[in-house]
């Protein structure tokens, strides 16, 4: 996924920047609508829990959305997204769990229009600032409850609770047409989440909790349609 990754994002740099001279006709503005898909990188940023360091490996994410213009320079986007995040615990050595997420998420965008060069209209820079909630599910690994069955006699259960979350980026509309854009956009998103192993011997259950950071760096590139 990360080599597809690596591939789309100059493919889609050519194609955007070539595009730039033969575009034609006025940029949609005030009122209009755009409907996008963005393929993301997701690079989450380490914490511990429990007093073990987790280590994360980069992943590659997807995600639809929809953007509303309701004023020349503002814009508020919407969307909705899908990645899948390996842990490491580098204290016991084993690969620990998979996050699966899925965040919503509502932006708005500060938008920068040129009227002069001409051509550099059809780059639209802005800034945004949002936030959204994670919706959260953790499976543990087969080498964490292997771990803690030979070494412990205990069997665990990961839990893990949704939570909300804090962003800010930046990105740019590249206009290839003056409805079709060509979208690059990065953001750090900023979250705390509660994990909690249960233990159990068969006749006792602990519930062990911890509260984490949750951040990531996202950096992503796609299209949307603008009517």
């Amino acid at each position: 996924m990360k080599r597809l990754f690596l591939t789309v994002v100059p493919f889609f740099l050519v194609i955007g920047f070539s595009a730039i001279s033969w575009a034609e006709g006025s940029l949609p503005l005030q009122g209009s609508i755009g409907v996008g898909a963005r393929l993301y990188g997701v690079f989450p940023i380490e914490d511990r829990f429990r007093g073990d360091d987790l280590a994360y490996k980069d992943e590659v994410g997807g995600e639809i959305n929809i953007t509303y213009r309701f004023l020349k320079y503002l814009a508020l986007e919407g969307g909705v997204g899908y990645a899948e995040l390996d842990v490491k615990n580098r204290a016991l050595g084993v690969k620990w769990a998979i996050i699966r997420t899925i965040p919503i998420s509502a932006t708005l965008q500060f938008r920068w229009i040129s009227k002069k060069p001409e051509e550099l209209k059809w780059i639209v820079p802005y800034a945004c600032i949002g936030g959204g909630y994670y919706l959260l599910d953790i499976e543990e690994e087969d080498q964490f409850r292997t771990l803690r069955l030979l070494s412990e006699g205990v069997g665990v259960d990961l839990k893990i609770e949704d939570t909300f979350f804090f962003l800010l980026g930046g990105g740019i509309d590249i206009f290839l047409t003056k409805h079709i854009a060509l979208n690059f956009e990065a953001r750090n998103a900023w979250a705390k989440v509660d994990i909690e192993e249960r233990q159990s011997d068969g006749v006792t259950i602990r519930e062990l909790g911890d509260t984490m950071d949750f951040n990531s760096t996202f950096v992503g590139v796609g299209f949307k349609y603008f009517y």
